[in-house]
């Protein structure tokens, strides 16, 4: 009897993964100043952190010199907005990172859910694969065998076994 390989019917989850991948998308419309430019440089900005207090001394001095407004090209209201939005949106970012590690979570209790289940079925398949009737069972049972990795040979134990290392107790420090 020759397996051969079907192709897969889509997955019902398919366009639900698809419509809620649109959804995230969509809320990058719904992020104030959101932007992508400067995602090489990363780094470059990491290091431009400073103090809460730094930043509304430095708007206090620009509030407070013309000078320094025109220098700087910014004037204090714009200093303070700009501190403001990333103090206000940090917990956005801290909110999605959970939410992906709760979706990837997710995902590996689905994969485990699934896992379980196919070895429940490739030990009741060669079960029944090894009794009087369950012929045809055997191909499938020699597939999941496959790919698995077994090859129903056992494997070979090693000749020394590995003991837990033990440790001499340390001698007390000689006296000078």
């Amino acid at each position: 009897m020759l397996m051969t390989k079907s192709a897969t019917a889509p997955s019902p989850h398919t366009e639900a993964a698809k419509a809620l991948i649109d959804k995230i998308r969509a809320l990058r419309d719904e992020i104030p100043r959101f932007t992508t430019d400067g995602m090489a440089n990363a780094r470059l900005l990491n290091g431009l952190q400073v103090p809460e207090k730094f930043v509304e001394s430095a708007s206090a001095a620009v509030q407070n010199s013309s000078r320094l407004e025109q220098a700087g090209g910014a004037d204090a209201n714009t200093l303070r907005d700009a501190y403001a939005y990333a103090i206000a949106f940090d917990p956005v970012v801290e909110e999605l990172l959970a939410l992906a590690k709760f979706v990837a979570h997710s995902i590996r209790v689905q994969r485990s859910a699934a896992g379980v289940c196919a070895l429940d079925v490739y030990a009741l398949s060669k079960r029944i694969a090894s009794r009087e009737g369950g012929a045809e069972l055997k191909p499938f049972v020699d597939d999941m065998r496959r790919k698995l990795n077994k090859t129903g040979k056992p494997r070979k134990a090693s000749s020394d076994p590995v003991l837990p290392a033990t440790v001499p107790p340390s001698a007390p420090p000689k006296k000078v």
